[in-house]
């Protein structure tokens, strides 16, 4: 009997190790199962495509946005013609993908609505425009559009591509570099303030391509006014958060102008008029030239006519003056009556010297073009005979002068120091930079 008992309590206690066995066999496989998926999961993982999820928190859709890059700036400019006197072009050519294609008012191409000729590479040649590069090629795209009046002629391309062919265009790229900065600075804040201004809304464009605006393609894009636009990428000049109309011009006759010039009452709070020495020795800084008699007496007929004065001319009297010297009202005194001419374009295109000597401060001699150089002058009138104009300065005299900027530089002024010069209550930001 004992021995009955100890055989069923072996044999009990072989059954329990079976069944301790069979649960760890069980486990380890269910181990092994596992590793086996979650390297399954792994490798899909590394194989599938990227989604893009969102959780209902603080990183959700709305910080999602906030954190992508700002998109590129992109300006339109509508081309001048070959003369640069309109917008409308009879007939545009054009070498794209290795062909001369031509568009004509009535080309099929431009009946089903604007063409555009998508940017490439080595950008667009238009071989029917001339300018001082000869056939300018542009980058970013070229828009053709037929009208009744002709063709318009659009190019869009990123802003800081555009002034790579403004600066050098605007400034010789000879320039000491901290002058080609200010000078890139200026370019793009005054671009910008046309893009928000919506300034050509008309024709579907921003500016264009003359001095109406910013001359742009005039000369090709230069390493060193390239590189001026690339060490200052964004910078413009705000007041209050905007960009403000970053004027500029060639020589000042001493002392800068303000926009009081264009018949503001006061001048903008970012401009001033302040004394410029730093150009007194360029030739344009003072100049003389003489216009025939007739010349002036011609231009009276129009303008008299308008506001009922007739008759031989009998003088010409300067009225107002800006607090630059600039002159801003001339009176026109006929035999019948007189008129008054205010503003300093309307001045400068009144007495334009167009093909007469202009004798500047070195004595060298230049063709005057369709505007007087500055309307900072004195007059001098030899009754019947002619008229003499002594004046400084070239161009509206307002914001930079650039050829005083190209003189600071030389003399060790950072391009931040020039612009804090020439301008008031700004500050230097860089666009789309927190």
């Amino acid at each position: 009997m004992r021995a009955l008992l100890l055989i069923l309590l072996a044999w009990l206690f072989l059954l329990n190790q079976g069944i301790l066995l069979n649960q760890k066999e069980e486990a380890g496989k269910a181990e092994e199962t596992a590793e086996n998926e979650s390297e399954t999961a792994e490798n899909e993982s590394e194989t599938a495509p990227e989604t893009e999820t969102y959780t209902e928190d603080a990183a959700g859709p709305e910080n999602a946005e906030d954190a992508a890059p700002p998109q590129e700036t992109t300006i339109r400019v509508l081309l001048r013609n070959q003369d640069e006197q309109s917008y409308y072009h009879q007939s545009v050519q054009a070498v794209y993908q290795n062909m001369e294609i031509t568009i004509t008012p009535n080309s099929e191409e431009g009946e089903k609505g604007p063409l555009i000729l998508s940017g490439q590479e080595e950008g667009i040649q238009v071989t029917s425009l001339t300018r001082q590069q000869g056939h300018p090629t542009y980058q970013g795209n070229l828009e053709i559009y037929s009208t009744p009046s002709g063709i318009l002629l659009i190019n869009e391309l990123p802003l800081e591509t555009y002034l790579e062919a403004v600066v050098p265009s605007e400034m010789p790229s000879s320039y000491s570099k901290e002058a080609l900065k200010a000078q890139a600075v200026c370019a793009r804040t005054y671009a910008l303030r046309q893009i928000r201004d919506h300034s050509l809304d008309a024709y579907g464009a921003d500016v264009d391509d003359s001095v109406s605006y910013q001359v742009y393609g005039n000369l090709a894009p230069q390493e060193s006014t390239s590189e001026a636009v690339r060490e200052t990428e964004g910078e413009i000049l705000c007041q209050n958060g905007e960009p403000i109309p970053a004027y500029y011009f060639s020589t000042s006759s001493g002392m800068t102008s303000t926009d009081e010039i264009w018949g503001a009452e006061e001048a903008a709070s970012y401009l001033k008029s302040v004394p410029c020495s730093f150009d007194s020795q360029e030739p344009w800084s003072s100049w003389q030239v003489s216009i025939p008699w007739q010349n002036i007496q011609d231009r009276c007929s129009s303008y008299g006519a308008q506001s009922g004065a007739f008759g031989s001319l009998k003088n010409l009297e300067i009225v107002r003056k800006s607090q630059s010297g600039t002159v801003t009202g001339l009176r026109v005194i006929l035999e019948d009556g007189s008129f008054e001419i205010t503003g300093e374009y309307e001045i400068r295109d009144f007495l334009s010297p167009a093909g007469l000597d202009i004798i500047k401060k070195d004595g060298s001699i230049s063709e005057g073009g369709n505007l007087l150089p500055s309307a900072t002058f004195s007059l001098q009138l030899i009754s019947g005979s002619e008229i003499i104009l002594t004046g400084g300065g070239y161009g509206h005299g307002v914001g930079m002068s650039q050829n005083g900027a190209n003189h600071m530089a030389q003399e060790g002024y950072t391009y931040q120091e020039i612009l804090d010069y020439f301008f008031q209550n700004v500050e230097l930001v860089r666009e789309g930079v927190s």
